[in-house]
């Protein structure tokens, strides 16, 4: 039997990436997952929702429970960052943009499902911050802001809905090979966050998705509150 065998599960940003191997992942572990992203690229299996509207998350999550009846697991992995600038070049319209979408979306799918969560008697969450949000990185601020701000978006909704029984961990990936990383950093850039890493490489998405897929677990009943790097000894080595 799968670790999740039975369960219904949202995964926000689910189209690729980290999402996408999370989406698989709870899949793998036995979960009927809802997958949910702005752009579905035709693929039947992701419902196409802009997580930063209020009214469409209020919406999806609706509908998710009318259909299955329940939410058992969250996933917010969903996020995006754009280095480059520093505080000083950054517009007001960047800033916001860099929020609303790494921050503001996690707040709004976690408010939708809790109720669900609380009236069954129990649930997971999982927020998907950066090492970025816990150390900082050059030049991107806002993407900064808004990953700290996951990590104690984190604890309080531990700390307020845990007596509950809805556990919520975030998870801060290091360097990972996704579209994204890709878009943003150079081959040659990419090699050398590979070097810092004391595995001597960057990490691929399916080896954060399987951390949340064990925080969604029972294997992880005792893990309340946290935020656990998946960084291949990053921050270690730092």
């Amino acid at each position: 039997m799968g670790a999740l065998d039975g369960r219904v599960a949202i995964v926000t940003g689910a189209a690729d990436g980290i999402g996408r191997a999370t989406a698989d992942a709870f899949v793998a572990a036995g979960a009927t997952v809802v997958g949910l992203d702005v752009q579905t690229s035709g693929r039947p299996e992701l419902v196409a929702v802009d997580v930063t509207d209020e009214a469409a998350v209020t919406e999806v999550v609706a509908r998710v429970v009318a259909e299955h009846g329940r939410v058992d697991a969250l996933a917010n992995v969903v996020g995006g960052s754009k280095p480059g600038k520093t505080v000083l070049d950054l517009t007001l319209d960047e800033w916001n943009r860099m929020l609303l979408l790494n921050l503001t979306s996690t707040f709004l799918l976690c408010r939708a499902v809790l109720p669900h969560m609380q009236e069954a008697g129990g649930g997971t969450i999982v927020n998907v911050s950066s090492g970025a949000g816990i150390r900082g990185m050059h030049a991107n601020p806002g993407y900064i802001a808004a990953k700290g701000g996951v990590v104690s978006l984190t604890r309080a909704l531990a700390i307020d809905h845990g007596p509950r029984g809805v556990r919520v961990n975030a998870v801060a990936p290091g360097p990972i090979r996704t579209p994204l990383m890709e878009r943003n950093r150079t081959p040659e850039e990419i090699a050398g966050m590979g070097r810092v890493s004391l595995t001597g490489r960057i990490g691929e998405p399916r080896e954060i998705a399987d951390v949340i897929v064990w925080l969604s677990s029972e294997a992880s009943s005792y893990v309340m509150g946290q935020t656990i790097e998946v960084d291949g000894g990053v921050a270690a080595a730092i």
